[in-house]
């Protein structure tokens, strides 16, 4: 079974190979992992904030709070025009009570250009909650999520890499001109 601290560190890992800028922050209580995303958009990007932190059991209590203040803290940190903010707020620990986990699979209240998720991870059943129904940005904050916030059971474990590039295999065909079209000399010699 993984410690919270393990789980913290594969979120710190995921964050920094997606690309997010990661540090640290003292939230209340806990010290929480923050990853800052900007994702670039063809009108103003949208920021996302994943920010986590371990505490020995997750209640509801603890997790509302928690999500106030990574709330607080994206939106003193998100910069720049966007369009949208979203904040993904995770509580870690080894017991999640069920008011947690039913407050984290709430439908999140959408505020006007922003969204904020609570997550709640419970380390000794392996179980993740999270509200995973239709959202504005659902595509982009799914993917965000399920990414920086892995099942317990599956974060830890060695990675494959993925196997290396060969290119096309063998010789590669001629490039000849649709029928009835002349082929045409190339002015680079060709």
């Amino acid at each position: 079974m993984l410690t919270p601290e393990q789980y913290l560190g594969e979120v710190a890992e995921r964050v920094q190979r997606a690309g997010g800028r990661l540090s640290t922050v003292q939230l209340g209580p806990v010290t929480a992992v923050v990853g800052l995303f900007t994702e670039p958009a063809p009108l103003p990007a949208t920021n996302h904030c994943v920010i986590v932190a371990a505490v020995p059991e997750v209640s509801a209590a603890a997790l509302a709070d928690f999500t106030a203040r990574a709330r607080q803290h994206a939106r003193a940190n998100l910069t720049g025009w966007t369009t949208a903010s979203i904040v993904l707020a995770g509580l870690v620990g080894q017991r999640v009570h069920p008011d947690a986990a039913l407050a984290a699979s709430a439908k999140p209240g959408h505020r006007f250009g922003g969204e904020t998720r609570m997550v709640a991870v419970d380390l000794s059943t392996g179980q993740l909650s999270t509200f995973g129904g239709d959202t504005v940005v659902r595509g982009s904050v799914n993917a965000k999520l399920t990414y920086c916030f892995p099942p317990p059971n599956e974060a830890g474990r060695p990675r494959v890499p993925p196997p290396p590039y060969a290119g096309p295999v063998g010789p590669r065909p001629p490039v000849r001109p649709p029928p009835g079209l002349a082929p045409q000399r190339s002015p680079y010699g060709g």
